[in-house]
């Protein structure tokens, strides 16, 4: 089974963390739909509810989307926190576009509100 972490999770290098093997999920607030991605950002998994069915396929083809970006978003976070674990100097991180936890944080803030997942 893959470990999901939160990325404050590796201040303690003591635990070698398995970058490879990585999953990153964002489940919208009701938990009706979530979206699970590697950390190439592809996307490896996928939660449904009936509820979120029943919503209709506009609306659910639409909440895909969305927390699948948010997915793809939150992978490419953690993709950062790998290259800074491996001691990669910030201006070759910065050069790749990545965001930061805190950029990831206000997006999930945006979507979301304070009922954020």
């Amino acid at each position: 089974m893959t470990d999901v972490h939160d990325f404050d999770d590796f201040e303690d290098r003591s635990a070698e963390p398995d970058w490879r093997h990585m999953i990153y999920e964002v489940f919208n607030p009701e938990n009706s739909v979530g979206v699970a991605c590697n950390r190439d950002g592809e996307i490896v998994g996928m939660h449904i509810t009936d509820d979120a069915c029943e919503n209709g396929e506009t609306w659910l083809s639409t909440e895909i989307v969305r927390i699948a970006r948010l997915a793809h978003l939150k992978s490419r976070v953690g993709l950062r926190a790998e290259m800074e674990y491996n001691g990669t100097r910030p201006y070759t991180i910065d050069s790749f576009d990545l965001p930061t936890e805190a950029a990831y944080r206000a997006m999930e803030m945006a979507e979301f509100g304070s009922a954020g997942s």
